[in-house]
């Protein structure tokens, strides 16, 4: 009989222990368990033609750091120092929109379909070397998101999102 209890107490830990490590989800997925379309595409430079650039520099700022832009538009990322950045959004359905890793010298773009604010940060140089950019205007038409790495990095990950950031 002490066996049996033993081994059901042994059962039980390791079904806590299982719960409490599984019950969060994914990093970084969001705080809703609905899940929604990207809010935009991205890829290495072949989005088209940029209508601003945004610049990850040594001194581990963007500059600008806040900008507005329009439905449609495509934002270019370059990395113009000397060390490695990253481009991670941080909010909502912005998942898709995420850069792993940003070479120096290297180009990304995004091209955003949605309305909305999108804070993004260098997850290597944070919590300093963040920003935010405004999109205004109408709602694109829904396209998927194709996502790719910048030279030297590993693919972007694809949208696991939540709620349509708010306007």
């Amino acid at each position: 009989m002490t066996h049996l209890r033993t081994l059901a107490a042994g059962l039980g830990v390791c079904v806590a222990i299982g719960v409490f490590a599984c019950g969060n989800g994914q990093p970084g997925a969001g705080t809703s368990s609905s899940a929604g379309p990207c809010n935009g595409s991205a890829a290495v430079s072949s989005l088209g033609t940029a209508t601003m650039t945004v610049q990850a520099t040594d001194n581990l700022v963007f500059v600008p750091a806040s900008s507005s832009a329009a439905v449609g538009d495509v934002i270019e990322f370059k990395n113009t120092g000397s060390v490695v950045h990253t481009v991670t959004f941080q909010d909502n359905n912005d998942a898709c929109l995420t850069d792993n890793t940003l070479a120096p010298g290297a180009t990304w773009q995004v091209k955003f379909t949605q309305p909305g604010t999108y804070h993004y940060l260098c997850t290597i140089h944070a919590p300093n070397m963040a920003g935010v950019i405004k999109v205004t205007g109408s709602a694109a038409p829904a396209t998927s998101a194709s996502a790719s790495a910048s030279p030297g990095g590993s693919p972007s990950p694809s949208a696991s999102a939540t709620p349509t950031p708010a306007a």
